[in-house]
């Protein structure tokens, strides 16, 4: 394990701005991670996971702790032995997106929906990261994790995880969370298409499609995707930057008395989801608007872009602000789906 000091993290970030860690890991391995965390305990500094660094926001100040970039890689299958699915553990360091395409290769279903997410396999189960009807929650099998209290090495059930809409026992930080090395995946062989969301539907009916293959599928999500979100590799940009909120159907029905056509999804008997693009859009009036050199982006407003020599301070301005708006407008609180990682 080599430890580097006061690495740039914007090199680091998809928004490609922030300051300075004072330490800095590379893990390549199970134990790189463990000693990395040892050496965070040596120093009595913080420690902060690092993956695709798709869904971080650095402080302008930068960490005055130990960034741990997870580098494990590695794609271990098991067949079961009905022939109906497969088991593949695959390490936390992974790319996400290449992943997929693998499963896609190899004919197994479950993960196609997911197609064009960014970051790494360990963010997924953190994020129980979701598209197009699909939830990565709904294939994971199980996690193997560090448990740097414990100082062991344990797989724990899906049911442990306690994901639920963007969330999981890994957003409910405390001081020593536990650090994911591997995720293992239930993939069908058989063919089970998920067609629910509108825009793959409406796809495949343009397109005359009416027995998609996985192919079809992953196609038709990456084309969805590039007509919404930016080039991370061409702008400053985390993605979608609030996750639509949750409220319960009272709450629905007195902002549909008011608001005309706002969308909606199930997510209970009793709770819907709402579109905050819509929102932003239809009532907040927001798409494109700037602040500084931040913007929300003119085709997605649930995107927020950086542009050349923006700051975190502009950023999170622009957050606050928009939340604010939203608040006035509905009366509804919206909630990041982007972690602002300080000192």
């Amino acid at each position: 394990m080599i430890v580097r000091e006061n690495i740039a993290l914007r090199d680091y970030t998809t928004f490609k701005i922030g300051g300075t860690a004072r330490y800095f890991v590379e893990a390549t391995n199970d134990q790189d991670v463990i000693d990395a965390i040892a050496f965070a305990r040596e120093k009595s500094v913080p420690y902060f996971i690092l993956g695709g660094g798709s869904n971080t926001l650095v402080s302008d100040d930068g960490f005055a702790g130990l960034i741990i970039l997870i580098l494990l890689k590695g794609i271990a299958r098991e067949d079961a032995l009905d022939g109906k699915t497969v088991s593949l553990t695959v390490s936390a360091g992974e790319d996400w997106d290449k992943f997929v395409a693998h499963t896609v290769e190899n004919n197994l279903w479950g993960l196609e929906n997911l197609s064009g997410i960014p970051g790494t396999v360990g963010a997924a189960p953190v994020q129980n990261i979701g598209a197009y009807g699909t939830e990565a929650k709904e294939t994971i099998e199980s996690v193997r994790i560090y448990d740097p209290e414990m100082r062991t090495v344990r797989d724990i059930k899906n049911a442990e995880c306690e994901f639920g809409y963007r969330t999981s026992i890994w957003k409910r930080a405390h001081e020593y969370m536990p650090v994911i090395l591997s995720v293992t995946f239930r993939l069908s062989c058989r063919a089970k298409p998920n067609l629910v969301y509108k825009d793959i539907a409406l796809y495949f009916e343009r397109e005359n499609i009416t027995h998609p293959s996985l192919v079809h599928i992953r196609e038709a999500v990456l084309e969805i995707r590039a007509g919404k979100f930016l080039d991370m590799r061409a702008v400053g940009t985390a993605g979608s930057f609030w996750k639509n909120p949750t409220v319960s159907v009272t709450v629905l029905h007195e902002l549909e008395s008011r608001l005309p056509g706002l969308p909606s999804f199930p997510v209970s008997d009793s709770q819907v989801k709402l579109s905050l693009a819509w929102i932003l859009d239809r009532v907040c009036g927001l798409k494109g608007h700037a602040h500084g050199r931040a913007s929300l982006y003119e085709h997605q407003p649930l995107v927020l872009i950086a542009f050349p020599g923006c700051t975190s301070f502009e950023i999170e301005s622009l957050a606050a602000h928009v939340s604010k708006i939203v608040h006035d407008k509905t009366g509804v609180m919206i909630e990041r789906e982007v972690f602002f990682l300080r000192q």
